[in-house]
């Protein structure tokens, strides 16, 4: 009797978790709707935001966002530094209000960096500058190393580029198996996530405060849809064993590469990303921010701007802004 009456508290508990976190992924779609618009293909749509530039357009920029985010990340920060620029900022299949098109085999960054080119060639005709932040950085370089004749140039914050040592949290494992997946996702990730953000924002910007209003701004809770949740984990397994086999082919890059990143930057090592690109891309550069963490747009979107402004071959005062950065801290 005591043994079927744990069944049933287990079976109720387990459909009680289930049902909050559907119920949680509602609301916050309610909460956050997509306020851009769409690209279709066969296989479903592409959300992006766009901003048109104030005053002559100096050019065009594209920006990816990173692993547990969305669009509104970028466009919120860097969107008033590049007013001057027609900026297009989209979501990653699976997350924002993308699609996740070819569902689990989307988690390679080589299937996402070309859904992103057919959603670039159908809203941007004219040459641009790619802006990538963190896990964005892996799809980015694929486009930048597939399609140069595109690209003015390639700005890179905090970026995953190389194979990294320890490999990825626990819980992402789980999150991405095909029978478990789901299960797992609804009974403990989406609800211990639902707890985290927060601190998880804290994490990411430090040793910085946290820009205020950013969790709202950047619509972070969008991640706690469960099937943004499982898709988020999905790329996050999949980026290792990509990055191991592309690293060799940025020696051929075509294009010039400014990496942006912060000393302090806990979740993506600079010195294993961000400087080994530099490095051995033929036109790379190494922009190291003292005192900062794994969001350097957020820190100093300033300095993102003087990048695009170097390769979109404006005037530029990079070099000065980076230096005054250094000697401040």
């Amino acid at each position: 009797m005591l043994t079927r009456s744990l069944l049933i508290l287990a079976a109720l508990a387990v459909a009680g978790l289930w049902l909050w976190s559907e119920w949680l992924g509602t609301q916050v779609a309610r909460r956050h709707p997509p306020a851009g618009s769409f690209v279709s293909f066969d296989q479903g749509r592409l959300h992006y935001r766009e901003r048109r530039a104030e005053g002559e357009a100096r050019g065009t920029v594209v920006l990816i966002h990173g692993a547990s985010s969305s669009h509104a990340d970028m466009l919120a920060t860097l969107g008033p530094e590049l007013a001057r620029y027609r900026i297009i900022a989209f979501d990653r299949p699976g997350h924002g209000w993308s699609d996740r098109l070819e569902g689990d085999a989307m988690a390679d960054p080589a299937r996402q960096a070309a859904a992103l080119m057919r959603g670039i060639d159908a809203v941007v005709p004219e040459r641009f500058v790619l802006v990538a932040h963190s896990l964005g950085g892996a799809s980015a370089t694929r486009i930048a190393l597939e399609r140069p004749d595109r690209l003015h140039g390639l700005v890179l914050l905090g970026a995953v580029t190389h194979p990294w040592p320890g490999g990825i949290s626990w819980y992402h494992h789980p999150t991405t198996w095909p029978l478990v997946g789901p299960l797992f996702t609804r009974l403990v990730g989406v609800p211990a996530a639902s707890t985290l953000l927060d601190s998880g924002a804290e994490s990411v910007f430090a040793p910085r405060p946290v820009t205020p209003g950013y969790l709202a701004a950047a619509q972070i809770e969008l991640l706690l849809r469960p099937e943004t949740f499982r898709a988020n984990s999905q790329d996050i397994a999949a980026t290792l064993d990509f990055v191991t086999a592309q690293a060799p082919r940025y020696r051929g890059m075509k294009v010039p590469v400014i990496a942006i990143t912060g000393d302090s930057d806990s979740i993506v090592s600079p010195v294993i990303h961000s400087a080994t690109i530099a490095r051995q891309a033929p036109q790379g550069r190494f922009v190291l921010l003292p005192g900062v963490g794994h969001m350097p747009h957020h820190a100093a979107p300033e300095i993102v701007a003087a990048a695009v402004d170097e390769l979109a071959g404006r005037r530029s005062n990079l070099a000065s802004l980076a230096g005054a950065a250094a000697r401040r801290d």
